[in-house]
């Protein structure tokens, strides 16, 4: 059995871009495939299209460009602009996320609730001078 390939930002940028380049052509993926002299199935072009199985590989890239009269060079400076964008979202979401675990809020005062920060990072000094600290 195959390991499952691990898609990222440029993968899903590329599929982006892939999907727009074949909608905007307005063939049909057997009439991309024709074109294509039978090297890549209609059948990939539609898992390439709908981000399915593993990403779209470079020979792939460059038919698809050629065949739907897309500029390669001009499409993969826009995959790689999306994918930086794609990539700087998810660090922030990512210390968004790890920065409102840091402090939990007990909505009884509205304080943070230092005793459970400290117990969560396993701080036992931390978490002492909480407990003492508590009314």
């Amino acid at each position: 059995m195959a390991a499952k390939i691990e898609w990222t930002a440029a993968d899903y940028a590329a599929k982006t871009a892939m999907a727009k380049i074949i909608d905007d052509s307005a063939l049909a993926y057997r009439v991309i495939a024709e074109r294509m002299g039978g090297v890549v199935s209609h059948v990939r072009i539609g898992y390439i299209h709908n981000g399915e199985k593993s990403p779209v590989r470079l020979s792939e890239f460059l038919l698809i460009c050629e065949v739907c009269n897309a500029d390669p060079v001009q499409t993969l400076r826009e995959i790689i602009t999306e994918a930086r964008h794609m990539e700087l979202e998810q660090q922030t979401a990512t210390t968004k996320k790890s920065a409102g675990e840091r402090f939990v809020v007990d909505e009884s005062t509205s304080e943070p609730d230092w005793l459970s920060m400290a117990a969560k990072h396993g701080d036992i000094e931390a978490e002492q001078e909480a407990y003492e600290e508590m009314p």
